[in-house]
Order: C-alpha cells, then sequence, then structure tokens
C-alpha cells in the first residue's frame, strides 16, 4: 500500500512552510489577474491559455535541466487523472458557479475543500490518516475564512447548483492532490509539467472550437495578466504543490485553501490601496493557530518545554 502512496511523508519543515506560504501567496494574486484577463478572454480562454502557457514552460524548463518522464501506462494514466482533476474540471466547475454565485460565497466554499482532503486522504492512504488534531485545526482554519469573508457571506448566496459545483471543484483539487503521491517517486517538476501538459491536450481543441486564437483581441495588461497567470499560479504554483504532497501529505497541503483569501486581501491591500482591518488580523490569526494545531505544532513545544 505504501509503494501505491509513494514515499514517506514527514513532518513538515520551515522549508514546507515556506512553500505553503508561497504557494497561498501566487494563488492569492489569481484573483486581481483573472479581474485584469477578463476584460478580453473568455474564461474558457483564460482557462486554456494558462493551462497551454504552463505545460509549454515546464516542458522548457525539464529539457533544460535533463529532466524526463517514463511513459508507461501507468504514469500515463495518473498524470492524465491529475492533469483534469487538478485543473480542466475545478476551473470550469468554478467558473460556472460564479455565473450564479458571488466571490466571497466561492471563496467559503473552496475554503470546506480540507474537509475533503481529510477524508479522502484517510480511505486511500497509509501514513496521512484521519486524526483529531488535524480536524480541530481545519475547523478553526475555516472559522477564520467564514471571519475574513462574512461580510461578503451574508450580502452573497446563490444557487444550489453554483454553489454545489464549486465544491464539487474543491473535492477534484483535494482527490487530485492524493493522486500526487502515487507518482512521488517523480521529481515535482517533471510530475507538474506532466500533468499540466495532459491537462493542455484537452483544453487545446476546446479552445480552437469555442475562441480561437485568430479571432481574439487583447491589449498589453490583459496579456501581461495572462502570462502571469500560466507562469505563476500554473507552473510555479503546481510544482509547489506536487512538492509539498509529496514531502508533507495531502492533508498539510490542503491548509493553502485557508491562506490564499487571506493573500488576496493582502494583495489588495498592497496594488488596489485598500486598508487591512481588525478583521482580517483575527483572521489571520485563527488561521495560522488552526496549521500549528492540525501539525501538533503545541504539543511538540509542550514537549521541548
Amino acid at each position: 500500500m505504501q509503494q501505491l502512496n509513494g514515499p514517506a511523508i514527514r513532518e513538515p519543515l520551515f522549508v514546507d512552510y515556506v512553500r505553503l506560504f508561497t504557494a497561498a501567496a501566487i494563488w492569492g494574486a489569481t484573483f486581481l489577474c483573472n479581474e485584469i484577463a477578463l476584460a478580453d478572454f473568455s474564461p474558457v480562454a483564460i482557462t486554456a491559455y494558462r493551462i497551454i502557457f504552463a505545460a509549454a514552460f515546464l516542458w522548457m524548463f525539464c529539457l533544460w535541466r535533463g529532466q524526463t518522464i517514463a511513459f508507461d501506462r501507468r504514469t500515463c494514466l495518473l498524470l492524465a487523472a491529475i492533469g483534469v482533476l487538478n485543473s480542466v474540471v475545478p476551473f470550469t466547475l468554478i467558473g460556472w458557479g460564479q455565473l450564479s454565485i458571488d466571490s466571497s460565497t466561492t471563496g467559503i466554499l473552496l475554503a470546506s475543500s480540507p474537509f475533503a482532503t481529510l477524508l479522502i486522504s484517510h480511505f486511500m492512504t497509509q501514513d496521512d490518516r484521519f486524526a483529531w488534531n488535524k480536524l480541530v485545526g481545519l475547523l478553526l482554519g475555516f472559522a477564520g475564512v467564514c471571519v475574513l469573508l462574512g461580510t461578503g457571506l451574508q450580502s452573497g448566496g446563490g444557487t444550489f447548483t453554483g454553489m454545489l459545483a464549486v465544491v464539487l471543484a474543491g473535492c477534484c483539487y483535494s482527490l487530485a492532490s492524493v493522486l500526487i503521491r502515487r507518482l512521488g517517486s517523480m521529481p515535482s517538476l517533471a510530475l507538474a509539467a506532466g500533468t499540466l501538459f495532459a491537462a493542455a491536450l484537452v483544453m487545446l481543441p476546446i479552445l480552437l472550437w469555442l475562441d480561437p486564437p485568430w479571432q481574439q483581441g487583447y491589449g498589453a495588461n490583459t496579456i501581461s495578466a495572462l502570462v502571469f497567470l500560466a507562469i505563476g499560479p500554473t507552473a510555479i504554483g503546481y510544482v509547489l504543490r506536487a512538492q509539498i504532497v509529496k514531502h508533507n501529505g495531502a492533508v498539510f497541503m490542503s491548509n493553502v485553501g485557508y491562506l490564499i483569501p487571506l493573500f488576496a486581501v493582502t494583495w489588495g491591500w498592497l496594488i488596489l490601496s485598500n486598508q487591512p482591518t481588525a478583521t482580517m488580523l483575527v483572521a489571520l490569526g485563527l488561521i495560522l493557530i488552526g496549521i500549528a494545531v492540525g501539525q501538533n505544532r503545541f504539543t511538540a513545544l509542550f514537549k521541548r518545554a
């Protein structure tokens, strides 16, 4: 069973927390860049271009580093499954869901995905199982997101089908994170490149059918936003995801869902001059305490004392 799961996970080190917060910071900027890119590109086109550009970027980087992928049947099937579950399906479901629900509600629904990760990981792995401290940590982190987005939730809402689509998107991310461990022996860079290449094969015909590039108009700002989405949240972000999941497991990786809304607010403060509030600080405290409880950091501290 452990061979199927990949190498055993370890207790998070300082570098693992740096990876987690870096991934959250990159993904937190996605909202701003999406808003800019939507001025010229449709949601389907944004999804397709960020996946295709990211796949090309990582493949060139793999060639430069001399990394290759063994294209046996099992590896190809896993790469295809991860690529579809990690990008194609959730990007589409979230875009469709946001036609009927607002961004605040979407953020809170996506923040519930760690609970799905905890459940899936418990039944599909041997060393990333359910524990009460993990559940308490997830609840504290989720409370932090609810505090952060509470105002938007009160004024938001939407249809049941739209909300269900976003929840299913979060479940796709959770399942993809667990499947990544099945390819634990593959370098993270090659793993991310392979999954994005599989997703690009799916999105390319859809792009050519719905939004042909030769009929597309664009400006410098939207192109810049699209390039950042491809290289930052997609290419670099997926390499970080692969590294974190392989070293620390899917449950630890799921904490990023609580940090993304916080960084989205932070970027709004730094770039759009939206001043931070006491609510933001309370949310930050709950999220950080939740991560610490989930990783037994308080227990370790008391043992040292």
